[in-house]
């Protein structure tokens, strides 16, 4: 008897790792939730290239047929999600199985053709940590590694700590190199300091759909949602319940204006840093940066990851995958899509640059003299 729940044990314990997944009924249920939620299908299969998609897709449809191997069904996923050229939408292996396999990762995306071609990649070692630190009475080092949600209360409290420092500074670098996104509400804190001129922002438009709705009226239940957030995806559900089948914009019009009644003297001038990796809500905050006369952009064209936003994850029925599907569309398209192009720097540094925040700081102050 022992023997057995051990046993027993041991199989619910590698249940994740060791299960063939139908892959008839994963691609099936990824085609079907994608189609109806992405917020980019329409915009990317048209009666342009609908035969060659559906053409695509029966091929894959009776590859997944063949197989009900994880890693092979991975493959065929990923390829048939590929063709929309969105980071945001994508099936990915869950992270419970890539800690279990960390080699598999790299073998498997080797099947996959990039999106884009790019020179060799800094060798920079980048903070890991959401922090700030006076590099001299001039300058101050804002390290912003990540947007997750769960940043926001540090991002808050570093303001509060440090707010004598970000008030006589003359001189600011925001490092948001590797930072590849997460929550607007996280750098929202940084805009007062930054503002020198109203900042026009397009506004994102939302697909409804009953999922849509149903994954939002989810997160209404999150005890950790504060109360703008929470009162911002009340208003889209509202919208979209009204709305099935079409675009929602809970803003009202296509441009916003953020308008704020005061001009902070301090800091003088702010350098943005950003690297091929800074997405999404990254790319937000280096939008809406880049329009005050106080900012100026170093680096290399952003990573490209913002038309289309605010992804969800959807409950693929293999527990090995998860499955990512982006719900809104910014209304900067068609005429100035982002995805998979980047933003460009004001001032772009070369790549062999060991020690940028140095050469920045140098700039800076010598321009102080």
């Amino acid at each position: 008897m022992r023997n057995a729940l051990i046993l027993v044990c041991m199989l619910l314990a590698t249940r994740l790792v060791a299960q063939d997944c139908n892959c008839t009924l994963n691609f099936n249920y990824t085609v079907e939730k994608v189609s109806k939620n992405y917020a980019g299908y329409n915009d990317k299969v048209n009666s342009s290239n609908l035969k060659e998609f559906n053409s695509f897709t029966q091929q894959l449809a009776e590859k997944a047929k063949t197989t009900n191997n994880v890693d092979t069904c991975y493959v065929l996923l990923r390829k048939w999600t590929n063709y929309f050229k969105d980071q945001h939408l994508r099936v990915q292996l869950d992270w419970r199985y890539r800690e279990k396999y960390p080699e598999k990762l790299g073998q498997l995306n080797k099947h996959f053709a990039k999106f884009k071609v790019l020179p060799p990649p800094a060798t920079d070692t980048l903070v890991n940590q959401t922090s700030i630190r006076q590099l001299s009475s001039q300058t101050l080092l804002i390290s912003l590694p990540s947007f997750d949600y769960a940043e926001k209360k540090k991002v808050d409290s570093l303001i509060k700590k440090y707010e004598a420092e970000l008030q006589t500074s003359p001189n600011w670098i925001i490092d948001i190199r590797g930072n590849m996104g997460g929550s607007d509400f996280t750098y929202s804190p940084f805009l007062p300091y930054l503002y020198t001129n109203p900042m026009a922002t397009l506004a994102s438009e939302y697909w409804a759909t009953a999922d849509n709705i149903a994954i939002y009226e989810q997160e209404l239940n999150n005890k950790n949602l504060n109360k703008d957030a929470a009162g911002y995806i009340a208003n889209i559900v509202s919208l979209m319940k009204k709305n099935i089948g079409k675009f929602v914009n809970p803003a009202g019009s296509d441009t916003a204006l953020i308008t704020l009644n005061k001009v902070y003297d301090y800091p003088k001038k702010v350098a943005l840093l950003i690297d091929r990796n800074s997405a999404s809500s990254s790319e937000s905050f280096l939008l809406l940066a880049k329009q005050s006369k106080k900012v100026t952009v170093y680096g290399e064209n952003s990573y490209g990851m913002l038309d289309y936003a605010n992804y969800q994850y959807f409950d693929i029925p293999c527990d090995a995958y998860n499955l990512t599907i982006p719900i809104s569309r910014s209304k900067r398209l068609p005429k100035n899509p982002i995805d998979n192009i980047g933003i460009a720097p004001d001032v772009r540094i070369d790549n062999a640059e060991k020690n940028k925040i140095k050469m920045i700081q140098s700039r800076l102050e010598s321009a102080n003299k």
